[in-house]
């Protein structure tokens, strides 16, 4: 009889993370019985908080401590953009929302802070009818600010942030705008303007779930020759949300849509299995899938996008066009640039995936105490005989509940299992090649799978402002 403790504290940890670690407690606190506290890890020192932080943001962004790959630091192209990014994965939380202009991700207006309305509100939903009607408003007032300035600077050769005839919100608008090397004309400046919620929050809550797993998905990952760093994907995609799903009806870590998960996988709702809800068996499929990306767009950078954007348009581009991916030049968000190919999301995409990678590996100065991963012991079992999951689980000794954490692939526990299928089991390490066999190597072609691909919206995406 196996010892489950250590096992089903680690599972524990990866569901309860997406509802906000209800009753968890982590293996580093088990010998002093201390419950561990998220609140730790989000009232953490941040980058721009406390003169030991100052710095952090730029040790993470230069890779100070040589914590990332040689082939996945951050392009100087790039680094304005994943700057950006890596402040809202580290710094601001869903209760803030920054103001900045898309195209020049360097120009940050300024942060609305929304923690005070959080407290003082009567309840959730009237914290988000209040939330909402603030920003509508003071979007607002910054398309007028943009409005009037530039009907002023039609009469004046140069607008100064310093001219006594401008609003305080014209003046700061001037202010944030010179940091930019860029010049452009007002009007492009209020076409560029843009907000977006912070995510610091879910990435620690993804974090916590993401450790249990990240031993298992990088074996994977080495055994089928995909860099281990691509499996921070899904922190860009779900924020590591087990049980994340999107509008469009993308589902699991990975955000597989049904047509393009059923390529590698088995989704067969009237069996009740939907394996793109395996952090692992989703894992293997999300690495054939980069593999093949890579062979049609021959770089990593592209093969990454190409998991957002599709592989359609990607394998259009030309070899010059794809010499820039590696360098980050083709994802540059100037208006400026006229060989963009490439549209908002797709072009931030890569950046995103950088930035959450740097702050990963630097977790522990971005998020502070967070607690120590564990990884499982599991066995791959191949189903021999069409069977329940019910009866499956009753004659190998396992309580359904943790069966369920095992498998959250499989919803129906009453329908029988097809012979074949692969159950994920606590017990002795198994071998992974079982596991990555279960996967089809050559993938299924569906007609909507491009079409799919290039609209997947992850919620990670959906909830971009």
């Amino acid at each position: 009889m196996f010892s489950r403790r250590p096992l089903l504290i680690a599972f524990a940890a990866a569901l309860s993370a997406s509802a906000g670690w209800a009753g968890y407690e982590s293996s580093s606190s088990l010998s002093s019985n201390r419950p561990f506290n998220p609140d730790r890890a989000f009232s953490a020192p941040r980058a721009s908080e406390g003169p030991l932080m100052v710095n952090v943001h730029e040790m993470a962004l230069n890779d100070a401590d040589n914590r990332i790959d040689e082939n996945f630091k951050v392009p100087a192209p790039l680094r304005n953009t994943v700057s950006l990014w890596l402040r809202v994965y580290t710094e601001y939380t869903s209760e803030q929302t920054v103001f900045f202009d898309k195209k020049h991700p360097e120009v940050i207006y300024e942060v609305m802070d929304f923690r005070d309305l959080k407290r003082s509100a009567r309840n959730q939903v009237a914290y988000e009818i209040m939330r909402e009607r603030r920003l509508k408003k003071h979007r607002a007032e910054y398309r007028a600010a943009f409005a009037s300035l530039a009907r002023k600077a039609k009469k004046t050769k140069k607008l100064s942030a310093d001219s006594p005839k401008l609003t305080p919100l014209e003046r700061k608008i001037l202010a944030s705008i010179a940091v930019s090397d860029h010049k452009h004309a007002i009007r492009e400046w209020n076409s560029g303007f843009h907000i977006q919620t912070g995510q610091r929050d879910m990435i620690v809550k993804g974090l916590l779930s993401a450790e249990t797993f990240f031993p298992k998905m990088e074996e994977i990952f080495e055994e089928l020759d995909v860099p281990k760093e691509l499996t921070r994907i899904p922190l860009v995609e779900s924020s590591f949300n087990i049980g994340a799903h999107s509008k469009v009806g993308a589902q699991g870590i990975w955000q597989f849509m049904p047509a393009s998960g059923k390529e590698y996988m088995k989704v067969n709702p009237a069996l009740g299995i939907d394996e793109r809800l395996s952090p692992l068996k989703s894992t293997v499929a999300a690495a054939r899938l980069l593999r093949r990306n890579l062979i049609i767009a021959g770089n990593w950078p592209l093969a990454i996008t190409a998991y957002n954007h599709g592989y359609t348009g990607i394998k259009h581009l030309t070899p010059e066009q794809r010499g820039m991916a590696i360098d980050g030049r083709l994802f540059s968000l100037c208006s400026n640039n006229k060989r963009r190919t490439l549209g908002y999301a797709s072009s931030n995409y890569y950046a995103e995936f950088l930035a959450l990678l740097h702050a990963e590996a630097y977790k522990d100065l971005f998020y502070g105490d967070t607690p120590l991963p564990v990884a499982p012991a599991l066995t791959f079992h191949r189903v021999n005989a069409s069977i329940t999951p019910l009866e499956y689980a009753r004659r190998n000794g396992i309580p359904i509940q943790d069966f369920r954490v095992f498998n959250p692939d499989i919803r129906n526990l009453r329908a029988r299992l097809p012979v074949g299928y692969y159950v994920i089991l606590p017990g002795n390490d198994g071998e992974i090649d079982e596991l990555i066999t279960a996967i089809k190597s050559t993938p299924t072609r569906t007609r909507r799978f491009a079409k799919d691909r290039g609209r997947r919206g992850s919620p990670t995406s959906v909830g971009r402002r």
